[in-house]
């Protein structure tokens, strides 16, 4: 009996092996299995969600307060631009791993975020505009702005009203405004330059002229590293001396004068033609300022009278008959002459005032005179002419001379009389006297 129990207790020992050692390979090829499940949950959700980025939210990226200080009980306005913190247009989804170890489908995404209510809390103002509630979705980058009407309250003083702004499934913006109602708020001092002009009344085409430039610090700081650069922009109307002026600094209430000396010629633009100053300086904290200044030089045109010619009709008068005396008045300047007159003054009767009128520049007009030769030989007049342009008024005098013929009238009656008589001697010749062929024959 002993025997036979210690041989069953070796055969179950034996069946223990086999079943231990077939768990063991059911469990050697369980184990694989479930790593490989465990490595596609873990993989697969990672490369769904490659490239993903934090939901964006919106963000006050400027505020401004119109006016910029507002009277209690005072209107005004604050405009906030919101913006949309992502800075990518689009998110890349890659799903499915290839053998390969890429990926087998992309997708993009836009990255807008969803704008549910705009709120402005008063904090001690008034907000007269309502709630903007769902304004909708704002792209990747992009911005616009909201304004809310407030009224400034009864007293004095700096208000702090806060800009609510909410998003769906994104984090809620708060942002503090400052708004200055009727309150001196010291800012940095600063220099300032005014420029004053001492500028010719009026300069004529081919004249030159000089212009005084007034630069004064009426800030409250120092300018320094001041640059000045004065440029025409006409080509008829140049400098003759340096357009580069140089400053070390100009102290509050310190002025320096520039002397600018131009010269114009015939062509140069009637009218105000202009020429820049730009003036460049330096704050006391380092910036740079820059301004420009334009001078106008007031060019006016300026008319220049002359005879150009004298001629009588008839060529020679007659004593004691009619003739017409014409003078030719010319403008050689740069404008049009204006109320033109001419008074002759000569022994001759008749007219002695003509009216022209008014002359352009370059071209000419007559005087004309109806007279009665007085006088033979040599006779002298002069002209006197008057005429007005944008420089005033002027007077310009002439000297000439008109032939007439003595006792130039008893001439064509005597060589009438001459040319009559030697036609008759030649007839008498001709028919009484000259030989006739054949009676001496």
């Amino acid at each position: 009996m002993a025997i036979l129990v210690e041989e069953k207790k070796r055969q179950g020992l034996r069946q223990c092996e086999r079943n231990t050692g077939t768990a063991g390979r059911m469990r050697a090829l369980i184990l694989p299995v479930i790593v490989l499940s465990l490595l596609a949950c873990i993989i697969t959700p990672v490369a769904a969600v490659e490239g993903s980025t934090t939901n964006p939210t919106v963000v006050v990226t400027e505020y401004s307060v119109t006016p910029a200080v507002l009277l209690p009980g005072d209107q005004g306005t604050i405009t906030l631009t919101l913006k949309n913190t992502a800075d990518s247009a689009s998110v890349k989804e890659n799903t499915g791993i290839t053998s390969g170890g890429t990926f087998a489908n992309t997708k993009s995404t836009d990255i807008n975020v969803y704008i549910e209510n705009v709120h402005l809390e008063e904090n001690g103002i008034e907000v007269l505009t309502d709630d903007f509630d769902r304004l909708g979705e704002l792209g990747p980058g992009q911005s616009f702005p909201v304004t809310f009407v407030i009224r400034a309250p009864a007293k004095s003083g700096i208000y702090f009203p806060e800009a609510w702004i909410d998003v769906k499934d994104g984090r809620s913006t708060r942002y503090p405004i400052t708004v200055n109602v009727n309150t001196d708020i010291s800012t940095q001092k600063k220099p300032a330059l005014f420029v004053t002009q001492e500028l010719p009344d009026r300069v004529a085409p081919g004249e030159t002229c000089s212009a005084v430039i007034m630069i004064e610090n009426t800030g409250l700081s120092r300018a320094s590293d001041i640059s000045m650069v004065v440029n025409s922009t006409t080509k008829s109307l140049v400098l003759t001396t340096s357009g580069r002026h140089y400053k070390e600094h100009l102290d509050p209430g310190e002025r320096i004068n520039l002397t600018l000396h131009l010269a114009t010629d015939k062509n140069t633009v009637i009218g105000i033609d202009p020429v820049t100053l730009t003036i460049i300086y330096r704050n006391p904290d380092g910036t740079t300022e820059r301004q420009t200044e334009t001078i106008g030089i007031p060019v006016k045109g300026r008319a220049d009278i002359a005879v150009s010619s004298v001629t009588t009709d008839p060529v020679r008068p007659v004593p004691g008959g009619t003739f017409t005396l014409i003078i030719r008045v010319e403008n050689t300047g740069t404008d049009q002459a204006t109320s033109v007159r001419a008074i002759l003054d000569s022994p001759f009767a008749g007219t002695k005032t003509a009216f022209i009128g008014s002359i352009d520049k370059d071209s000419d007009a007559p005087a004309i005179f109806y007279l009665q030769a007085t006088k033979d030989g040599t006779v002298p007049a002069n002209l006197t002419i008057s005429y007005h342009d944008d420089f005033g008024s002027h007077t310009v005098s002439e000297q000439t001379t008109v032939m007439t013929g003595t006792g130039s009238g008893m001439l064509p009656a005597a060589l009438a009389v001459i040319v009559v008589c030697i036609i008759a001697g030649v007839a008498y010749w001709y028919f009484r006297i000259r030989p006739v062929k054949g009676h001496g024959e």
